[in-house]
Formats: C-alpha cells, structure tokens, sequence
C-alpha cells in the first residue's frame, strides 16, 4: 500500500457550493485537513464557484451533472464506493444540511467502511416557515425522514448550542456535538474610528438577501426613522429579494438613504467607520458576519430567532435583541442603540471571540475526526 493510500479519505458533500457562510467554513476546513495529511474530495451539485482554489491547496472537487440534490443519489453512491475501493486508511462522509444529510445516508446504504458525519450549519426550524402547498409537503417530508434517519449517522455536528439541544431533544440522537464554525482568522483589538463623521450614522447588513433573512425589516424599520436620525444603511449581499427590496425603496422615497454594495470578499473594508450591525434572520446558524461584526468592534442588533443568535451576542452582554420581522421593535431598538450610545466590553468581547476562531474551529474537527467511531 502506498503513503497515499494511508491517508483519511475526508469526502464533503454540498449540494450548492457559492457563496454563503456553509460553503465558506467548508473550504476554511478542507485547506486546514489537506495541509494535516489528510485526502480532501469536495461534491456539489452543478457548479462549484471555488473549484480553482480548491484544487490549488491540493482538493478534489466534483460537480455532479444533474439538475436536483435527489437525483445525485446514485452519482453519490458511486463516488463514495470508488474511493472505498481505494483503501484508504479510513473515508468520512461529511454531509452538510438536513436534505443533503438524508441523501447522504440513503446513498451510503449498505456500504462497509464509510463513516457518516452529518453537519447542520443552518437551523432545522427553516422546515417550519409557511410557504406554498408543495413546499409545506417537501419540508415536513424532510423534517420526518430527519426524524427517523440522524440517529443512524455515527456523529451529528450541529453550528450551535441551540441547534444542537433541538436536535437531540426532538430527535433522540445521542451522538451529537456542537462545533461553532470558523468565522474569524484572529481577534482584532479595539481601535479607534472616524465613526459618526458629520453625525452621519451608519448601519450595515452583510448576507443573502433571501426572504428568510429578513432584510426588508431591515429596510422598513429604517424607514420608520428616516427623519428623526441623519442615517444611511449599506446593503452587502445579493439574492432574489433584492427586487422587493427595491421596490421599498423607491415607493419610500429610500434611495439617498439605502445603498447596495453587493459581495465583498474584503470584510475589514465592509465594517471599517461603522456604527451599528444588524441581523434580520427568521432562523440561523451560526451567523458569521455576526460574529465579524464584533470583532470589528460594531455594535450589534439581531433578531431574537431559533439559532446561533443568542450564543453570539452572548445573550444580550453583547448585543440587542428584537422580534424577528417586527420592523417596529427593530426601529425603537435602533433609536435606543443611537441614544444610549452602547459600546461593545472589550474584555468580554475578545474572551468570547475566542470561541469562534478558525483555528479553534478546525482543531475540534480534527481531533472529532481522529476519535471518531
């Protein structure tokens, strides 16, 4: 057997590979495992967006050729037996994602020497939000199958403490941890800003813009306050919200007041001389730009939503809280920040940084890898 041959086959399955924090934290890990001697492959359905980089630190990546995640069954099963064929010194399966953690399990039905990690890096309460008819069916069909099929992984890794309890709770998993994902490379110290020049105030919002993370309230509660404060907010992100959000803002008469900055891969540029973060979300994760938000020392709003939310302001030592989709809670919370003025500790916020580094992040995989049965 060769030294190849010796390594830990590590294979991470995302259906979509773009551009938000999932796809994010998994390439963050995949480098980190590659550069540990670990064999990394990477799977996707249709286009992977970062498969030049991927391959430059030494990846596999795969682009299955078929139009949905349940039609990659078979494509799935065949990749993963290809590499059992391969003896490697052992193959974990890192699905990410209720639906793409179903799938994962089915294609590796009946397979001997593959361990199955499933990862939920968003929230299982998204199965829960009110759509159309056949959405409705699709979700709860998810969320039942999930019911029935996580106990049967060898691990479930979940972003949060919160997802974590839900899914034990509601699901009967006994094999289950929390790893909060990488969202910063090191803790920044606090240093001084041009904030506030010529009393401007600045709020920023960094995400999708999809309906469930909630920017509209965003840009409903500004309009709440567009006269009482000298303000601006920045829009980093893009989505197919966008047009509704448009649409806000040129019936509201919004368009000196709303700016949209889309993707920045730079984030010390898209938080430096802020003032406020918000976060809109109806569910999370674990929210990245969140986390980023404090270690850039912006002062953070977010959305009282199941999730990561919480653990990341520290339940409010941290942060403000508001209702989900309550534009009217978010512009008194707004107005509230703005009067009392509220600085970020700086003692708590670099000791509770330290739970969100990429370091910290990639260490409790790897030693969850090596000791996993």
């Amino acid at each position: 057997m060769n030294k190849k041959k010796k390594k830990h086959r590590i294979i991470f399955y995302l259906p979509v590979f773009g551009f938000g924090g999932a796809s994010e934290s998994i390439i963050k890990l995949a480098k980190f495992l590659s550069d540990h001697n670990f064999s990394v492959s990477l799977i996707s359905i249709g286009k992977n967006v970062h498969k030049k980089y991927l391959k430059k630190i030494g990846c596999e990546v795969h682009e299955l050729n078929t139009s949905r995640a349940l039609f990659s069954i078979f494509l799935l099963r065949n990749l993963i037996k290809k590499d059992l064929n391969k003896e490697y010194f052992q193959t974990t399966l890192i699905s990410n994602i209720h639906y793409a953690n179903i799938i994962s399990l089915i294609s590796c039905f009946g397979l001997k020497g593959v361990k199955i990690i499933f990862t939920e890096r968003s929230s299982l309460h998204e199965l829960f939000i009110k759509g159309n008819f056949l959405k409705f069916i699709k979700n709860r069909l998810i969320y039942y199958m999930a019911k029935i099929l996580y106990k049967h992984a060898n691990l479930v890794i979940a972003n949060s403490k919160y997802e974590k309890n839900f899914i034990k709770k509601r699901f009967k998993v006994k094999n289950i941890k929390h790893i909060y994902p990488p969202s910063i490379s090191k803790i920044k110290p606090s240093y001084k800003t041009n904030k506030n020049h010529n009393n401007l105030k600045k709020i920023i919002y960094v995400g999708n813009l999809f309906r469930e993370k909630g920017a509209i309230t965003i840009v409903k509660a500004v309009s709440r306050i567009k006269n009482d404060l000298n303000l601006v907010l920045e829009i980093y992100g893009e989505g197919y919200e966008k047009r509704n959000i448009k649409n806000f803002i040129m019936q509201n008469k919004l368009s000196k007041k709303i700016f949209f900055k889309g993707f920045h891969k730079d984030k010390s540029k898209i938080f430096k001389n802020k003032d406020l973060f918000i976060n809109a979300s109806w569910y999370e994760g674990l929210p990245n730009a969140l986390v980023q938000s404090i270690n850039n020392n912006i002062f953070p709003i977010c959305s009282k939503s199941p999730g990561g939310n919480s653990e990341v302001i520290k339940y409010g030592k941290l942060g403000l809280y508001f209702t989900a989709g309550d534009s009217n809670d978010l512009k008194k919370k707004i107005l509230f920040f703005f009067k009392k003025k509220f600085q970020l500790n700086e003692k708590l916020r670099i000791n509770h940084l330290k739970n969100f580094t990429e370091e910290k992040s990639n260490r409790e995989y790897l030693m969850t890898l090596k000791n996993i049965k």
